[in-house]
């Protein structure tokens, strides 16, 4: 099996709030996680597995759990997404649906097709972005999302209102996904697809500013986005960052202005 062709997936057996943990200890590498009978699968492309494994071991010196390693095909993925896919609601308003569904009633529907990008909208940190964009989205804003993977939150902008949408994302993987799924939605010109990493990014001009990351990024991207005169919503951070985020904001003159949690995850409002 060619390793371009599989994913390295790691095992993790503890509880679900401990894997939270371990996912944000472990960075941006961690293409996404999938939970089977309790148990979660974290993925992660060819080539990391080692790395990872320092990681694992620094991480299990503070609190112990149990892990194992397993190659998958991506097409195997895929059948199992497909499988176990349920569709995403927000608010009883907005539902992410997969492509092979046509018949879902719900103010704002959004389609994904399964890719590399593993962004389907189930994870908490994406679930409090869109529902905290059903509040703040108004008709003609401009909006920057920066991580955008599969492009949801690109999309929920735009048919939220928004004018514009510039999507930055490093991953050459998510372009190709990101594009199908602007096919799926009718959405063409109003979202422009930046290949770049988003530490390289130096336009914040924007109405609002999207950022679901991990909480090393966030830190790094904190300093810039004081240049902005609009909001910004914050994810990918654990409920226990929120003193030190909301230290590093005081510090560049950016106020919380609300927070919301799910789980063991939070999104900031900044202003």
């Amino acid at each position: 099996m060619s390793t371009s062709e599989c994913f390295d997936v790691l095992n993790i057996i503890d509880k679900n709030e401990n894997v939270d943990i371990i996912q944000s200890l472990l960075g941006t590498d961690c293409l996404g996680t999938y939970f089977i009978n309790g148990d979660a699968k974290l993925y992660f492309n060819n080539g990391k597995k080692n790395d990872i494994e320092i990681l694992l071991q620094e991480i299990c010196a503070d609190f112990p759990f149990h892990w194992n390693w397993e190659k998958q095909k991506k097409e195997d993925w895929h059948l199992a997404w497909k499988d176990n896919f349920e569709p995403v609601v927000i608010d009883e308003k907005l539902a992410v649906i997969p492509n092979w569904q046509d018949d879902y009633q719900a103010d704002i529907v959004i389609k994904i097709k399964p890719g590399m990008a593993f962004g389907t909208g189930h994870h908490e940190t994406t679930w409090l972005m869109l529902s905290q964009m059903m509040k703040h989205i108004k008709p003609g804003m401009s909006v920057l999302d920066l991580g955008t993977g599969s492009g949801i939150l690109s999309m929920a902008a735009i048919k939220l209102g928004a004018g514009k949408v510039d999507a930055v994302e490093n991953d050459k993987e998510c372009g190709t996904n990101f594009c199908e799924n602007l096919h799926l939605n009718n959405i063409k010109d109003q979202i422009q697809f930046h290949h770049e990493d988003v530490l390289n990014w130096s336009r914040f001009s924007f109405d609002l500013i999207l950022v679901n990351i991990n909480r090393n990024v966030i830190e790094e991207l904190l300093p810039k986005l004081n240049s902005t005169n609009g909001k910004v919503i914050l994810s990918g951070l654990l409920k226990t960052d929120f003193n030190s985020i909301k230290n590093i904001c005081n510090n560049f003159g950016l106020k919380v202005a609300d927070t919301s949690a799910k789980g063991e995850w939070i999104s900031l409002i900044l202003s």
